[in-house]
């Protein structure tokens, strides 16, 4: 396999779409090459918001916006005349439009604003990522479990963070696996974990004994209510 050839592996690895031979090719891969960790840094943070990217629908406000808008567009009564009515209706439609195109503007710039901060957000975690990935003391670890599935970790004392990878996690149904920054016999809960594929960003784990997963009810749990079924020192 040639160098293009293992650099064409970032996407996948990060997508969990690798077979065990290419991954471990690329790991090995990835510990000599901080080009590679730079980039990898990207897809993750990007493979991190696939799930949260909600679809553009209009705010709960738009339909109403849109109605008082027609409303309050004077209108004219109509007339029996066909000429006379498809002039006044050339006349008022333009106002209609004029007033829809406002009321969507208005939607449009609250979708623009929140796409804007997912960027903003998206550039942050890539590169907290990077941080973690490129430090010269960054050490990686697998915990695969008996059940199917597995967990990568990269961490970083230096850095203050890990990367967590939750790869084909066997579905529960009514359950779902939780995330948690265990310290002493407290656990702060990092969000739930998508069961086939799921990247989390642990920004502050100073001071943490271990990264720990757990099965919770659908949705998760303010606190875990099962034992470990995955435990990670950081």
């Amino acid at each position: 396999m040639t160098m293009n050839d293992v650099h064409s592996l970032i996407a996948p690895f990060a997508l969990d779409a690798l077979d065990a031979d290419d991954r471990a090719r690329f790991e090995a891969h990835l510990e000599l090459c901080e080009e590679c960790r730079a980039e990898l840094a990207g897809f993750l943070a990007t493979a991190t918001r696939l799930g949260d990217v909600p679809a553009l629908t209009p705010p709960p406000e738009f339909k109403q916006r849109l109605m008082a808008a027609v409303t309050h567009t004077p209108q004219e009564r109509p007339i029996v005349t066909a000429l006379a009515s498809r002039s006044r209706l050339r006349r008022t439609l333009p106002r209609l439009a004029v007033a829809a195109a406002t009321v969507v503007a208005l939607g449009s710039s609250g979708a623009l604003a929140a796409e804007h901060q997912r960027n903003t957000n998206l550039e942050a975690q890539q590169a907290a990522m990077t941080r973690v990935l490129t430090a010269s003391d960054s050490e990686r670890s697998l915990t695969e479990l008996k059940a199917g599935g597995s967990f990568r970790m990269i961490k970083s004392r230096s850095a203050g963070g890990a990367v967590i990878i939750a790869s084909q996690l066997p579905g529960i149904p009514g359950k779902t696996y939780q995330l948690w920054i265990v310290m002493g016999d407290k656990a702060q809960s990092q969000g739930v974990l998508d069961a086939a594929s799921s990247v989390k960003l642990l920004k502050d784990t100073i001071g943490a004994d271990s990264v720990a997963v757990t099965i919770e009810p659908e949705g998760g749990s303010d606190s875990p209510t099962s034992p470990a079924i995955a435990s990670m020192p950081v």
